[in-house]
């Protein structure tokens, strides 16, 4: 169209709410046609209607139009060499499309934007990654598609620093790196990849998919995904109570291990200080592990022994999980008791399927539970839990709780487990 006549619209307000009407309705049956209706009409928009129907609607509110009639008033006029498709995407700057129209862009736009990074990086380490976001199928993705909705040019970068970090996971060379020295590495920035960014939430989600974990509930599972990584964080917060083990670096026994050992101390190691060692053992080739720091405590005030013991301090941290993996790698049975309660019994869970040839259910059988039951009602929200609870030996427990709806709390067999401990000969 002419420069003057898209001008003659755009200057007459009258014709806005109009021309996007009839826009609306094109998008949504895919061409000129059909019925628009305008509410509260203001002075301008009747002056124009009365001006291209012929009609006086000085006195009307609102109006039913036809599209193709109003199509037709533009005909011996100035304007009637542009059809109305012509005018609106003049006055629009934009083609005039459908719904279905925009669907199929939007979908075919979308498909090359992920198949581009499929073929740049085909052969890598993050193509699996790659692939499972092309597919809808990788953790987090419902967020990468908002973020294509809302800023592709950022999520792009994005996905190219992930990428990148997914192919120089520290683990592929057996080294742990610091989350802000790696995120250098990759971004040039050290917060790049910080938890709580929208790349490092990716980064967070992209490892998830390729180790096949489906649900990241708190830090602790995020600084543990990240550690199977080679990718550090929080190492000094993090650490883990113990006592009675020894700790190797190159064949030597660690000299504060030792000197704790000989002396019946109670260490507090920082997951920090894991990363310079290359073996825990226990002498006697089992470690005990008690959920609460006042039952631990309770023990080592009664048994003047270097008994093999750790503290989880509730829900494990990723200290105390790097401790378990160098002793269960060590050969060494691992025996846990907690509370009797959903969130004891799914630590419980948790670890038996994190070391189920060598973990053994201590003190966490139905006869103990009964022993230890408090007042304490469970609400329905937390039985629930134990739906999640699939291991033969944790059911008739996880049964009679739903039964009773009460916890239990290990400080109430204090005396069971001193006993079983001073029992075990070998271990002294």
């Amino acid at each position: 169209m002419k420069a003057e006549d898209i001008d003659f619209f755009k200057r007459n307000k009258g014709y806005k709410r109009i021309f996007k009407a009839i826009r609306d309705k094109y998008k949504s049956i895919g061409r000129i046609g059909g019925v628009i209706k305008l509410d509260d009409l203001t002075d301008s928009e009747k002056e124009i209607l009365s001006s291209h129907f012929k009609k006086d609607f000085s006195k009307r509110k609102s109006v039913n139009i036809d599209v193709n009639k109003f199509a037709e008033t533009f005909l011996n006029t100035r304007f009637e060499e542009y059809s109305l498709i012509d005018i609106l995407e003049s006055y629009f700057d934009e083609k005039l499309t459908s719904k279905k129209d925009d669907m199929y862009q939007y979908a075919n736009e979308k498909e090359k934007f992920f198949n581009r990074f499929l073929s740049d990086y085909e052969g890598s380490k993050c193509w699996q990654w790659l692939k499972s976001v092309y597919e809808n199928k990788a953790v987090g993705v419902r967020t990468i598609n908002q973020r294509y909705d809302s800023d592709r040019t950022l999520l792009s970068r994005d996905i190219k620093y992930v990428c990148d970090a997914l192919n120089r996971l520290p683990v592929y060379e057996g080294k742990k790196l610091r989350l802000p020295v790696f995120s250098s590495y990759i971004t040039r920035d050290p917060h790049g990849f910080d938890v709580n960014t929208d790349c490092g939430k990716m980064l967070i989600n992209a490892l998830a998919t390729i180790f096949g974990v489906t649900d990241i509930k708190n830090s602790e599972e995020v600084a543990e995904l990240l550690y199977r990584a080679g990718i550090v964080i929080d190492e000094i917060s993090n650490f883990v109570t113990l006592k009675g083990l020894l700790a190797y670096s190159a064949d030597k026994c660690n000299k504060v291990f030792k000197a704790a050992y000989e002396c019946n101390e109670v260490l507090q190691v920082p997951l920090y200080n894991f990363s310079e060692m290359d073996m825990v053992e226990s002498p006697s080739k089992k470690v005990f592990v008690l959920e609460n720091p006042g039952v631990f405590l309770s023990v080592c005030d009664i048994i003047k022994k270097p008994v093999p013991l750790v503290c989880a301090y509730g829900q494990p941290r990723l200290s105390l999980l790097v401790l378990l993996d160098m002793l269960y790698k060590n050969g060494t049975d691992i025996y846990y008791s907690g509370d009797f309660d959903p969130e004891g019994i799914q630590i419980a869970h948790r670890l038996f399927k994190r070391y189920p040839d060598r973990f053994h259910f201590w003190r966490y059988d139905v006869e103990d539970y009964m022993k230890a039951l408090s007042d304490k009602t469970l609400t329905e929200s937390r039985l629930k839990m134990l739906d999640k609870i699939d291991t033969a030996q944790l059911k008739p427990l996880a049964d009679k709780m739903r039964l009773l709806k009460k916890a239990g709390y290990q400080e109430l067999i204090i005396d069971d487990i001193i006993k079983d401990l001073l029992s075990i000969n070998s271990l002294f």
